[in-house]
């Protein structure tokens, strides 16, 4: 008798005992929870770094550090979460007055000149938000991997299983009989195949989606360091505070 493939894994199935049958549900479940992972956060990653991208290229044409602060909303990405903490930072330790904040951030210039003590905290604070857009981009990828690496023990685990009962089916017949242990092998290496079917997409999208977040790590690494060396360079010219300007 021949079998189309889905009445194969139909028959199959149908010869698995309770044990078996309860693995393969449970490797169907992990397989949706995997996929709905692979799907939520591969658009989140997407996203982000095509924001992050556009948020790049306007800054590197900026001349300071702040020429940005009020365009922050604009950009919803991991790269401008750290810009603006790095302003909001700048801010904090030159205690600049609340209400004057945005009129420092369109004059694009810093109220006074920075101590190196000064950079070392807003690099720090700078870092402490790299970290947390980091654990923010790879949550959940911890459980995606968890599912890549059990998946196949899963089927494996059964496999063994099932062909542990046919051999004690055929032991108790009293006779080495291919029809007696055929079927109960059949359901047995279902659960093989479900795993493997489960694991290998997963194994493809962690490794695309670890790749990504990797590549967001740098560009937030690389930003933080451009971000300092301006303020670093503003630093070195003076500034005078709001309503000192020379008259027109």
């Amino acid at each position: 008798m021949t079998f189309c493939p889905p009445a194969t894994v139909l028959y199959a199935f149908s010869q698995s005992d309770g044990f078996a049958r309860a693995i393969v549900l449970l490797l169907c479940l992990l397989s949706i929870y995997a996929w709905s992972i692979m799907a939520e956060k591969g658009l989140v990653i997407r996203r982000g770094r095509r924001a992050s991208r556009r948020f790049l290229r306007a800054f590197s044409m900026s001349s300071g550090p702040l020429d940005l602060a009020l365009q922050t909303d604009d950009y919803s990405s991991p790269v401008a979460r750290v810009y603006e903490c790095g302003v909001d930072e700048v801010m904090d330790v030159l205690h600049v007055d609340p209400q004057l904040i945005d009129t420092y951030c369109r004059r694009r210039s810093l109220p006074r000149p920075l101590t190196s003590f000064e950079v070392d905290k807003i690099r720090s604070t700078m870092e402490r938000t790299v970290a947390a857009q980091i654990m923010k981009l790879e949550s959940r990828l911890g459980m995606l991997g968890t599912t890549v690496t059990v998946s196949p023990f899963l089927g494996l685990l059964g496999t063994v299983w099932g062909v542990m009962m046919a051999f004690c089916g055929m032991a108790q017949k009293g006779r080495p009989d291919i029809g007696v242990i055929a079927p109960g092998v059949s359901g047995a290496l279902l659960t093989t195949v479900v795993g493997l079917i489960v694991a290998i997409p997963a194994v493809v999208g962690y490794n695309l989606l670890a790749n990504s977040v990797r590549q967001t790590t740098v560009e937030m690494d690389n930003f933080l360091e451009d971000f300092i060396a301006l303020l670093k360079l503003q630093t070195d010219t003076p500034t005078s505070p709001p309503g000192d300007e020379e008259p027109v």
